[in-house]
């Protein structure tokens, strides 16, 4: 086994036979942290962003912090039913794409997935930015290395889902249940000790700003809709119905539904004591989160307990990219198997994962890091577009499907499916409204702009289809055969090319690029030693270029004979350890890449596969003295 290969299974583990697959499913307590930490993580975030838009109203505006939470609560269980739906009709994942190209059409179903893998890459993002916020509210000295713990994250996510689904749902479960026992634990303990036991909440050392702009239906409107990032990864379990162990349908939807009212619970518990607590969150203060601040107005200066909130906050945001980890690589490989992405995505790796689409993921994930500094404030508007747009093309897709195939209690699946979609697109239309200037105009721009080139991919591979196709298709007799053989000098490594070049073909030529004259000299004295039957072309380079003259000899020759099928043999010599490459011009390949383009030529290597020192002591000692081992 090959270092490398040794150092493939250090970092990923041993490869998974096919038949694996099946065990590689998840049940329901693995699936809710896996599928689901992107959806209740986006709590620990929603109510920040409210605040961020109602505290330019003071404090009236702060008190509709509470109402807009119940709004968008309304919203998630509208939209979670309307997913419950297509959990059960498209069993095998109905993700939005799926649902708008069977539905609507071809067209929109590329927007949808446009606008998901878009989602996708700023939900991983977002999560991990606003896990170091949390990290940094703690540890304040950490925030001028926001970036780099940011990259640090990605890193690690993704390599550990480079090691399976099932792995990644083991490890990722713990996190996800301490953050719901100790985020619970916190707001039931708030509520308790507020309204049952009498106690005063802590007062914050903060100043509610003086407002600088009235309550408005715009100001509400803003509020509303970056609070509507609540909403973000409820679609993750329906694109993943096939992760669930059977029946996958009904384990999906429980799922589903637990994962909405535990979201539903977080987000309100959040809200209420943020409110109640008169907790003050404006543009410049993201060196501490709004959890920060509400584990300060429940439990004081208690260190143990609000270290422990915000620990668990940061473990499940940092986490919740994992969703992502789990559905964009499934869906490129579904739209790379429709020809609409490259079919390297549709690749099952050593662990049963779609490692290129993972790979894909935290490279583009890491650079929206980069270019927005890891500040969750400047990420959060770009966000909403995407989740509504794939929203609303889904549950219209959906009514379309019951029409289509009816069934029973049809009229009520459709009015169900219909009401959301109605439902996200009145959102949809806010947040384009609200969020255009914010940065959201990016996310306009960037998703036509991904339909176009999952277009031209598309327009690709049919092209290549039509140039491949076998109807019509006649043998046709083999051309004349003129073979080069690239010489360089004349020892072991040449002569098994020169015996290929005579087997395949009776017009051989040898070509020689002179650079240095003096050897050129010397390989006509060895040439007419131990080669006599093939002619020695030497085409001069007054540059010292070596592919250039090559690529021009082989040209004229095509020119020449036109009809003819040329064939480059490129000796190769093999070295016995890696680091001797190293050691070696290893200009063949650069000759490969320059002639392989040129139409009617083919490029072979033939290779001659030097011994191990110990097993030729003589060269080896021949060498050692400056002697040359090929006379």
């Amino acid at each position: 086994m090959s270092g490398w290969s040794i150092l493939r299974r250090i970092i990923f583990g041993a490869p998974l036979p096919t038949e694996q697959a099946e065990f590689q499913r998840l049940p329901k307590i693995l699936a809710l942290p896996v599928f689901a930490s992107d959806a209740l993580s986006s709590s620990a975030y929603a109510t920040q962003e409210i605040l961020l838009n109602l505290t330019l109203a003071g404090l009236v505006g702060m008190r509709f912090t509470l109402p807009l939470t119940m709004a968008i609560l309304v919203l998630l269980a509208i939209v979670t039913t309307s997913y419950t739906q297509t959990v059960y009709a498209y069993p095998s994942g109905g993700g939005a794409y799926i649902v708008a190209s069977d539905n609507l059409s071809v067209q929109l179903g590329l927007f949808a997935a446009a606008a998901l893998l878009t989602d996708y890459v700023l939900t991983v993002a977002v999560s991990v930015a606003a896990g170091i916020q949390q990290l940094t509210s703690l540890a304040p000295s950490l925030y001028p290395l926001t970036t780099h713990l940011c990259l640090l994250v990605i890193l690690t996510i993704t390599l550990t889902n480079l090691r399976g689904v099932k792995e990644s749902g083991t490890l990722f479960a713990f996190p996800v249940y301490f953050f719901l026992a100790s985020m619970y634990a916190m707001i039931v303990w708030g509520i308790f000790s507020h309204h049952v036991l009498r106690q005063p909440l802590h007062p914050l050392n903060q100043t509610i700003p003086a407002a600088t702009t009235v309550v408005t239906a715009g100001l509400l409107l803003k509020a509303f809709s970056s609070g509507c990032a609540a909403l973000t990864g409820v679609e993750a379990i329906s694109n993943g119905v096939r992760a669930f162990r059977p029946p996958e349908s009904r384990n999906a939807a429980v799922t589903l539904l637990v994962m909405s009212a535990l979201l539903g619970g977080l987000t309100l518990g959040i809200s209420y004591l943020a409110q109640v607590g008169h907790v003050v969150y404006t543009h410049g203060m993201d060196q501490e989160s709004v959890v920060s601040l509400v584990a300060r107005v429940v439990f004081g200066d208690n260190v143990v307990w609000r270290g422990m909130i915000l620990i668990a906050t940061t473990l499940i945001l940092l986490l919740a990219a994992n969703t992502s980890y789990a559905d964009f690589p499934r869906l490129s490989a579904i739209l790379a198997r429709d020809g609409f992405m490259p079919r390297q995505l549709a690749n099952l790796g050593d662990r049963l994962v779609y490692s290129n689409g993972i790979i894909l993921l935290g490279v583009f994930s890491s650079i929206l890091i980069v270019a927005f500094h890891g500040h969750v404030d400047r990420l959060i508007p770009l966000y909403a577009v995407g989740v509504f747009l794939s929203f609303t093309l889904s549950q219209a897709g959906m009514v379309k499907h019951w029409f289509r195939y009816r069934g029973k209690h049809w009229q009520w699946k459709a009015a169900i499916n219909g009401l959301g979609a109605v439902t996200t697109a009145v959102v949809l239309t806010v947040v384009i409204v609200e969020k255009t200037l914010q940065g959201a105009w990016i996310v306009l721009v960037l998703i036509p702009a991904i339909v176009w080139i999952f277009q031209r991919v598309h327009a690709h591979y049919q092209y290549l289809r039509s140039q491949l196709t076998m109807i019509g298709y006649e043998t046709e007799p083999l051309p004349p055969h003129t073979v080069l053989v690239l010489v360089h000098n004349v020892h072991r490594g040449v002569m098994p090319a020169l015996n290929y070049a005579r087997e395949i073909s009776s017009d051989v030529r040898a070509l020689h690029i002179e650079i240095d004259p003096t050897n050129t000299q010397i390989l006509k004295t060895r040439w007419n030693q131990w080669v006599q039957d093939i002619p020695l072309v030497i085409v001069e380079s007054p540059y010292r270029s070596l592919v250039g003259p090559i690529v021009e000899y082989i040209r004229q020759v095509r020119i020449d004979h036109p009809g003819h099928l040329v064939t480059v043999v490129v000796p190769e010599f093999v070295v016995t350890r890696w680091w001797e490459r190293f050691l070696h011009a290893n200009s063949a390949f650069l000759i490969k890449m320059a002639v392989a383009n040129i139409p009617g030529v083919v490029v072979t290597n033939v290779r001659y596969y030097l011994k191990p020192p110990q097993a030729n002591g003589s060269s080896s000692q021949n060498l050692l003295y400056g002697r040359n081992p090929s006379r």
